[in-house]
């Protein structure tokens, strides 16, 4: 029996048929698949967990529901709920459509595109912006959004090269999303990257690339060992991550077995937050479906329009980030002085 992703994956794969088809593509379904995720990931994180897990299909598509899911979770973190929120997931499962519309042969290339080839793949997102107001001419704000996932803040993105808040705030959560789902997922030229691993990739290299309120809510909400990571601690000891604290995305609670082969028996579960000298040292395995009971989404405070500003934990959380970029950037700076 199939799961619900991979039904959401079929799917999607109706509407990329649509496209290639040039007819319209199912909007109503694409809206009902999000209006799913908003309410799952109201009640649990196993979709985040499936998400980050590598499922295995072709990576336009896994993409595509691994930003509506990853985007949606973000947008929570800053604030988003009610048709905000649903547009959000809804622009998720919709933000690279227009690639749909370039050759397959073009987008498989294991080689160096050439100039005319980047050129007609970096139209896709006007591309995108066509097909969706083919199928529903009203839908001005998800055209925008798609249009607008690859700007960057820093002026650098594409088409039109917009930046800073030039650009849809939805547009850049998905283009964050984006990348950081792109380094979490296997492709045939490079092996996938752990959620710590990412998350430092993105602090050093796409720093000033996207805004620091969606890169905190990034950290904050998918967490650097998300829910099912196997990690080794500090005390050497192996376990497996069931608990995000939102608070401190560097110390969730993990589920310590006295051995690696699991004994439920002899296992007990230690929060990091409440124990500084004991630390994740390193993760072992990303996270897989199935291997923690998901239950209800546990460590995240309530948001309301009162906390959105600037307090003690956004700032400490700021510095935090900024901490952990400026450490990582001096080990890379030393690193090309020795080379």
């Amino acid at each position: 029996m199939k799961t619900w992703y991979e039904r959401a994956i079929q799917s999607l794969n109706e509407a990329a048929l649509a496209v290639q088809e040039r007819n319209n593509i199912p909007i109503r379904s694409l809206e009902s698949l999000a209006s799913h995720i908003v309410a799952s990931l109201h009640e649990t994180d196993e979709l985040v967990v499936e998400a980050l897990s590598g499922p295995p299909g072709s990576p336009l598509l896994t993409n595509l529901l691994n930003v509506s899911i990853l985007g949606t979770r973000v947008g929570i973190g800053l604030g988003y709920y009610g048709d905000e929120l649903h547009r959000l997931a809804l622009a998720g499962l919709v933000h690279d459509i227009g690639l749909f519309a370039v050759p397959t042969e073009l987008l498989s290339k294991s080689g160096r595109l050439t100039p005319e080839e980047r050129t007609l793949i970096e139209q896709h997102p006007e591309r995108g912006v066509e097909i969706i107001l083919q199928c529903d001419p009203t839908l001005h704000w998800l055209a925008q959004v798609t249009c607008q996932a690859h700007e960057r803040w820093n002026g650098r993105g594409y088409p039109h090269r917009l930046k800073g808040r030039q650009i849809h705030e939805m547009a850049q959560i998905c283009g964050l999303v984006d990348v950081f789902d792109a380094l979490v997922s296997e492709r045939p030229y490079r092996p996938r990257l752990f959620p710590h691993e990412a998350v430092k990739e993105l602090l050093v290299a796409e720093r000033d690339t996207f805004p620091r309120e969606i890169l905190k809510a990034l950290v904050e909400q998918l967490s650097v060992y998300p829910l099912g990571t196997t990690v080794r601690l500090t005390t050497g000891a192996v376990g497996v991550v069931v608990k995000i604290n939102s608070r401190y995305p560097l110390r969730p609670v993990v589920k310590v077995t006295a051995e690696e082969r699991g004994d439920d028996a002899q296992s007990h579960e230690l929060d990091l937050s409440r124990t500084p000298l004991i630390a994740v040292l390193e993760t072992l395995k990303p996270p897989v479906v199935g291997q923690v009971q998901v239950g209800t989404v546990l460590s995240r405070p309530p948001v309301s329009s009162a906390t959105i500003g600037v307090s003690d934990h956004f700032t400490s959380l700021l510095e935090s980030l900024d901490a952990i970029t400026s450490t990582l950037q001096a080990v890379v700076d030393t690193q090309k002085r020795q080379s």
